[in-house]
């Protein structure tokens, strides 16, 4: 990787964060339905919601197929509401309508453009505003200003907190995965400012970030019955998918997520409808993938996918049993202090691990090696958590 320019990433920052001299207005995706009707079509599909067997839009209640993650996350507030979520295109209405509590403005930095707008208009402060106060102001749902402002066929990656992230890993990479990274990234909201920020001061892996974690000593929530203190993953695509097989034959998010598509006069132009390429298998794998046809590829996926979800679930045994054991000597305590808060510190590393697999939406797809890896890690530190405590 290069050393990004400091000059230009800062020049990009000052524009992407709001210190101009203006707010500029945010032209709706259906202003350009006329200019580029096929390309519109292709987003209106995004209001589909459809599945795979293990993924897809349609918004199942997690809390209810996987019960485990009312105890893992006891006491916040993915115990309270947690549906997959539906195209982007119902992101800025599920984001409003969600039971879970909001914790500032800032939840919508990748659920509207107009947000962006808001931070040109006000600043900094934007960011610490109550969510309440800025749903006012938001209208439009994520669409085309996300990634090309206000110039279409054009890529441009808006959102500072992804600089920001850039910047601290002194790398650079190509506009077509920056400008879907910028929102497919583990974030979290400064305490202070509620700006959203990237945990990758030490490098994008979960031993980095948690290190990153600890040196601000971070965390999202307290966990009731165990009293660790511990990390919410939302949702590591970006991540994940660097070093991947299809990272490393320099593919980006758009040849798989936005395949070629034809149009009446024969010309080709990107498909604008972001979902599973298993669902678009022809025109998004089988080019590369000669040697398969649709079928035995949709297989073959879903065998890797299934493979992970078997070790998630024997994962999360393990994690459970570690917060049983660990509410039981919270209140008891049979164990010394130091063997006590020794087992939380496994039992954060634990579920941070844990949740960076199961959060991220490809179901282990996107890097499979890392995944299973990541999954095993948690399922080590878990264990070695419980035979401390034992």
């Amino acid at each position: 990787m290069k050393k990004r320019s400091a000059f230009l990433l800062a020049l990009v920052m000052f524009l992407a964060t709001g210190c101009g001299n203006g707010a500029e207005e945010i032209i709706p995706a259906s202003e350009w339905e006329d200019e580029h009707p096929q390309v519109y079509e292709t987003y209106l599909r995004n209001n589909e919601m459809v599945e795979t067997t293990f993924g897809g839009s349609v918004p199942i209640d997690y809390l209810e197929k996987y019960p485990e993650l009312k105890t893992f996350y006891e006491g916040y507030g993915f115990s309270i509401e947690y549906l997959r979520a539906r195209g982007h295109t119902y992101a800025l209405e599920d984001v409003i309508h969600t039971e879970r509590p909001k914790a500032a403005a800032s939840c919508f930095a990748c659920k509207s453009p107009d947000y962006l707008k808001l931070v040109q208009e006000e600043g900094i402060t934007a960011h610490s505003m109550t969510f309440e106060e800025a749903t006012e102001s938001m209208v439009n749902t994520i669409s085309c200003y996300d990634c090309h402002e206000n110039t279409p066929g054009v890529i441009n990656v808006n959102r500072g907190h992804f600089f920001t992230g850039v910047e601290n890993l002194g790398e650079e990479f190509e506009p077509e995965e920056m400008v879907c990274g910028q929102c497919h990234v583990e974030y979290y909201q400064d305490p202070e400012t509620k700006v959203v920020t990237l945990p990758w001061h030490n490098g994008f892996g979960t031993d980095g970030m948690l290190e990153y974690f600890d040196e601000i000593g971070y965390s999202d929530w307290e966990h009731p019955s165990t009293g660790t203190q511990l990390l919410k993953v939302q949702h590591p695509e970006f991540e994940t998918f660097q070093g991947s097989l299809h990272s490393g034959f320099g593919l980006t998010c758009i040849d798989c997520h936005m395949p070629s598509e034809e149009g009446p006069e024969g010309d080709t132009f990107r498909s604008h409808h972001w979902t599973s390429p298993l669902k678009t298998v022809e025109a998004s794998c089988i080019g590369c993938h000669s040697d398969q046809t649709p079928e035995s590829l949709i297989s073959w996926v879903e065998d890797i996918q299934g493979n992970v979800e078997e070790r998630m679930n024997e994962s999360s045994e393990v994690l459970l049993e570690l917060i049983a054991l660990l509410t039981e000597e919270t209140n008891n305590q049979t164990v010394s202090d130091e063997a006590l808060q020794e087992a939380r510190n496994y039992h954060r590393q634990a579920q941070f691990k844990w949740d960076f697999v199961f959060v991220e939406n490809s179901e282990g797809y996107h890097n499979n090696r890392l995944a299973l890896q990541l999954l095993d890690e948690a399922m080590e530190l878990a264990q070695t958590g419980i035979d401390l405590l034992r």
